[in-house]
């Protein structure tokens, strides 16, 4: 039987494209163009070998003299030239479809076709295609193609239809593995690849495997469909895999192998492919467990490679990108130091509405309370006891939004966005200066005339405190606010207003209020509008005054429970609510109260609440 790996001292390149069509271009034949002698089309009726000799005959014992006087002088070129045509694409692919074979059944017009042909062929990757209903299947000799085309219209099959055929030249089969060759490879591969005493799975060298041949499959690991059927049957079938072996089969890249899981895999080869690039080992990273790895007789590891990279940059580059390798071909690794960025998930702190020091509760609740019921009040008017009479405003809006995430886009009106400081969009230093307003008459003056009345949404506050050094309080509070002075619609702006105040005689005040403002995303916006309307006062001081309801004690409490509570809450970890209810369950008995803590520690039964701090 021929062997399509037979092709190489005809000059292929690589078993996936056995003999380019080039090859044999009329611009590679010896001389040139001028000794390119095409062959006159003709109509073949009978056997293979025997119909190019009686071609070849009829065309050397022509009757025309003429002819033969022309035969005659140039006799030798075209007679040598005839002895070896037929041996001319004789290797390759081509593609035969047969036209409702789907309809008439896959099985049944394979076993009629190789009955009425004069000897076998070995059909590779047969299917049915789902659009056209037609068989399609390759054969890698141009002998089998031209027996099969001469067949088109000649066989009947008993009852239904006479197959048509179509015959043409094609660079690779269709590399995908249907469902009636899936099982076929997967029996061939824990029959005769996979070694149930050591889990290894060879499958170096497939293409030289003339028993998976037989079953008609070309493997094309060069084709990213092919690698993509191997895998998903290796991840279905042969899970327990704990050696590897891809070596030498023409592998360009291991994109398809980030879907490689094999959870037990330790050794894992690619040798002898022609891998070009140190990124593609960033699929592996998924590959836990792997430990070795061969890459040797690559592209990527040859001393000329493109980018000129050392072996030992190489072996670093991929160090760093699998950091559980211990070895690379013969080479042991030293052990990699790893630091936060090599770690997937990081548990970061729990998120709270607020970060406020215990002793400014107080007063942001009372400051936030009160300046935005004023800020809310038509007017404005009696905001000017909140600044000082130094005081400096600014505010920046976001114009365009960049984000992926949904943004209603509302116009600002009044001319607000032509005081924006926004850096981006101002470059000229001199504006910005200008775009400042200086003095509690000129911000006034802007929050009455230009600044849109609103309406802030007190469940949407956050509040943060920058700093409490140099006798000054900085502090940003981040929410939702709607402008109601527009007749068609009332727009809804997301806002992160940072003050710094700083007390004076007078109480403190505002000396620094700086303002950025951007378009509320579409959940911002459901979630606004489906909150209760409550009021500023009630939402933003229950929010602050939640931590010293937690964290302080009971004012009834004498000032030995509160010692008490204290020291509970140091020695245990928990946080003052939890230790003051811990105590006065056991009636203040502190001993009591430790065996009992202890007692639910070690049974888990204590709620991590218990541990979160303020």
């Amino acid at each position: 039987m021929f062997n399509r790996n037979n092709f190489t001292h005809r000059g292929g390149k690589n078993y996936s494209d056995p003999i380019p069509s080039r090859y044999y271009s009329k611009y590679n034949q010896r001389g040139g163009r001028k000794n390119y002698h095409p062959e006159p089309n003709r109509h073949v009726t009978s056997g293979d070998d025997v119909d190019t000799l009686m071609i070849t005959m009829d065309r050397t014992l022509t009757t025309n003299p003429n002819s033969t006087r022309q035969h005659h002088k140039r006799g030798p070129i075209r007679q040598d030239n005839q002895q070896k045509r037929p041996q001319i694409n004789r290797t390759g692919w081509w593609r035969v479809s047969i036209q409702q074979a789907g309809a008439i059944g896959k099985d049944r017009v394979m076993s009629t076709l190789k009955a009425h042909c004069s000897r076998q062929f070995q059909a590779y990757h047969y299917f049915i295609d789902p659009h056209t209903k037609a068989g399609v299947f390759f054969v890698n000799s141009q002998h089998d193609a031209d027996m099969i085309n001469r067949t088109n219209g000649k066989i009947e099959v008993q009852g239904l239809d006479i197959l048509r055929i179509v015959v043409g030249r094609v660079s690779t089969p269709i590399p995908s593995l249907d469902e009636d060759l899936r099982p076929h490879f997967k029996d061939y591969l824990l029959r005769r690849r996979f070694n149930q005493q050591t889990f290894q799975l060879d499958l170096s060298n497939l293409a030289d495997d003339e028993e998976l041949s037989s079953l008609g499959i070309f493997p094309q690991f060069n084709k990213h469909a092919f690698i993509r059927d191997v895998v998903a049957i290796i991840n279905k079938d042969i899970p327990m895999t704990r050696q590897l072996d891809f070596g030498s089969n023409n592998i360009m890249n291991l994109y398809e192998f980030r879907n490689l899981h094999l959870n037990q895999l330790i050794q894992l080869s690619f040798a002898s492919n022609q891998l070009k690039n140190v990124e593609d080992f960033d699929n592996l990273k998924h590959l836990r467990q792997l430990t070795h790895i061969f890459i040797k007789n690559n592209p990527l590891t040859l001393p000329n490679n493109t980018r000129n990279h050392s072996m030992d940059d190489i072996i670093s580059n991929i160090q760093q990108k699998l950091p559980q390798l211990k070895r690379i071909d013969d080479t042991d690794l030293a052990p990699t130091i790893r630091f936060a960025t090599d770690i997937d998930t990081i548990a970061l702190p729990k998120t709270l509405p607020y970060c406020v020091p215990n002793e400014m509760q107080g007063f942001l609740a009372k400051f936030i309370e009160e300046f935005y019921r004023l800020f809310d009040t038509r007017g404005r008017s009696e905001l000017h006891a909140c600044y000082h009479d130094l005081c400096m405003f600014s505010l920046c809006i976001t114009k365009y939004e960049d984000s992926h995430v949904s943004t209603r886009q509302f116009k600002y009106g009044g001319g607000l966005i032509s005081d924006s400081r926004n850096l981006l969009m101002v470059n000229d230093n001199n504006k910005r200066i200008n775009l400042l307003r200086h003095g509690k008459i000129a911000v006034l003056e802007y929050f009455t005339t230009k600044f849109p009345y609103t309406k802030h949404d007190g469940n949407s506050f956050h509040v943060d405190v920058i700093t409490t050094a140099n006798n000054r309080a900085i502090f940003t509070i981040n929410g939702l606010y709607k402008e109601v002075d527009q007749v068609k619609h009332n727009p809804i702006r997301c806002f992160q207003r940072t003050f710094t105040c700083a007390p004076t005689a007078s109480g403190v005040l505002i000396i620094a209020d700086h303002i950025m403002l951007t378009n509320a995303t579409e959940a911002q916006i459901s979630k606004m509008t489906q909150s209760s309307s409550t009021p500023i006062a009630s939402s933003s001081s229950s929010s602050l005054h939640t931590s010293n309801n937690q964290d302080t004690p009971n004012t009834n409490t004498d000032k030995q429970n509160q010692a008490m509570i204290y020291k509970f809450s140091q020695e245990s970890g928990m946080n003052i609510e939890y230790s003051r209810q811990c105590l006065e369950q056991n009636n203040w008995q502190y001993n009591k109260a430790a065996e009992v803590y202890l007692d639910l520690k070690n049974q888990n039964k204590i709620p991590a609440d218990a541990f979160t701090k303020s």
